[in-house]
C-alpha cells in the first residue's frame, strides 16, 4: 500500500500474519515521520536514530525495528532482534527499490512479517512568473 501526505510518502507491505496492512504500524510510522520532522531544525542531515517498540495495537503484539534519518524510514516487524541492521535495509532494498537485485535465501533467518518504508518529499520550488506566461 502507497500513500502520501504533503511531507512524506508511505510504502507499507502487507502483515504475512494477517494478511492486511497494519495499521498499529502506520500510526508508528506517521508520528516518528512527524517527530524526525519536527528534529529538523535542531539536527543535521547525519542525524540518525534506530530502536525497536512494541506495536501494542497490533492483534499478534508484533516487536517493530525502526531506523530513521531525515529523508528516509523504515521499520520491520516481526524480526529476530540478532538480524544485522544492513541485512533488514538489503531486504528492504530489495522489495521497496526500483533496482532489480538479488539477496541469497537464507540471508535473512526471519523476515520480516511486515516492513513500512517512509520517504521524505523534498518540497518543489515553486515556477516564477515568467515561466507561466508564454511567450
Amino acid at each position: 500500500m502507497i500513500w502520501k501526505t504533503r511531507t512524506h510518502e508511505y510504502t507499507a507491505t502487507i502483515c504475512q500474519r494477517t494478511g492486511k496492512t497494519c495499521p498499529a504500524l502506520a500510526r508508528m510510522a506517521r508520528a516518528m515521520a512527524q517527530a524526525m520532522a519536527e528534529a529538523r531544525p535542531v539536527t543535521t542531515s547525519g542525524f540518525e536514530i534506530e530502536g525497536s517498540s512494541e506495536l501494542t495495537h497490533c492483534p499478534e503484539g508484533c516487536i517493530a525495528r525502526f531506523r530513521a534519518q531525515p529523508d528516509q524510514m523504515r521499520v520491520f516487524c516481526g524480526t529476530d532482534a540478532e538480524t544485522n541492521t544492513k541485512q533488514l535495509d538489503g531486504y528492504a532494498d530489495m522489495i521497496f527499490g526500483t533496482d532489480t537485485q538479488a539477496m541469497p535465501s537464507g540471508v535473512i533467518a526471519t523476515p520480516p512479517c511486515a516492513m513500512l518504508e517512509v520517504l521524505a518529499l523534498t518540497p518543489g520550488t515553486p515556477a516564477q512568473m515568467a515561466e507561466h506566461i508564454s511567450a
